[in-house]
């Protein structure tokens, strides 16, 4: 058998021979009989080709060859033993962290009650946030910087799970000036305002733009935003119409405007959560997926 192929308990066995000087006393702090420890030895020495004690009736000392390899393979123990070391510590703290990311909307309207009742019920759980716009979260989830992601459904997930918790649909918020009363709008309606849109970065946008395409209309767009909350700020103080998601209706401001609803086909997008395939959920993560699900669900 090659030396390449030795088995790890020969090693240990070495190791503990080594380490009292006798067969013997390896065999008293293993529990198994002396012939048990030398058969092994025998074994290891087979394997490798060359002898590792100098035997007496009274103890087992260590050939140079036998002193090289104990160095070797003692620190080559202890590097294992100190990545066991590290993999404990790390599982222990993902047992007590949850590390989430979370769609902007989602974490200025829908996060902070969701946090507060998980650590009212969970004082003991860490919970690390990361807010970043959709098109970030399948790299933070592939480069596990998180283990879930709260948003909108996104392109490109063959990789990754999407659980769909609601449809979110989409609003106007219509200042008084460009108000001529209408229950619903498409966007052909608002197509002439001055439009406050969510920037091309964002899933939302992208999903207005196909529907601007496939109705062949031109929008007049005056202001391209980041955030939903910025939209809903500009519109509030008058400079235009903004369209955003239903689910950041809960940030409007006290302004004169009206929220209208888009009723465009397809004027709606899936929200939910996303996790890499494979991911194992532990005891904090699976509560915490559990009350999203709950509170996103009674949110519209």
């Amino acid at each position: 058998m090659s030396a390449h192929n030795v088995n790890l308990k020969l090693l240990q066995t070495f190791l503990l021979a080594a380490e009292h000087g006798s067969f013997r006393r390896a065999a008293e702090e293993s529990n198994r009989s002396p012939s048990a420890i030398s058969m092994q030895i025998r074994d290891l020495e087979e394997q490798v080709g060359v002898s590792l004690f100098r035997r007496t009736p009274q103890s087992a000392n260590l050939t140079p060859i036998g002193s090289m390899l104990f160095e070797q393979v003692s620190n080559a123990m202890a590097d294992v033993q100190d990545a066991l070391d590290r993999l404990s510590e790390a599982a222990a703290h993902r047992r007590s962290h949850v590390s989430i990311g979370c769609a902007p909307t989602l974490s200025a309207t829908r996060l902070g009650n969701i946090l507060a009742t998980f650590k009212l019920r969970y004082p003991r759980s860490v919970v690390d946030v990361k807010e970043t716009p959709p098109t970030g979260a399948l790299a933070m989830l592939q480069e596990q910087t998180v283990e879930l992601y709260i948003g909108p459904e996104v392109p490109n997930m063959s990789e990754f799970h999407f659980e769909p918790i609601l449809q979110d649909r989409f609003a106007v918020c219509m200042p008084a000036e460009y108000d001529d009363g209408a229950t619903t709008l498409a966007l052909a309606d608002i197509a002439q305002f001055p439009l406050i849109l969510l920037d091309t970065q964002t899933a939302a946008r992208g999903l207005i733009d196909r529907i601007v395409a496939e109705s062949d209309i031109a929008l007049n767009v005056q202001y391209e935003v980041q955030y939903a909350y910025t939209a809903v700020a500009l519109a509030a103080a008058g400079l235009g119409v903004a369209v955003v998601p239903y689910i950041a209706i809960p940030m409007l401001p006290k302004a004169d405007f009206r929220v209208i609803p888009l009723e465009d086909t397809d004027a709606e997008r899936a929200v939910g959560i996303i996790t890499a395939r494979g991911y194992v959920q532990h005891n904090y993560s699976e509560q915490l997926i559990e009350l999203i699900r709950t509170e996103l669900r009674q949110s519209l």
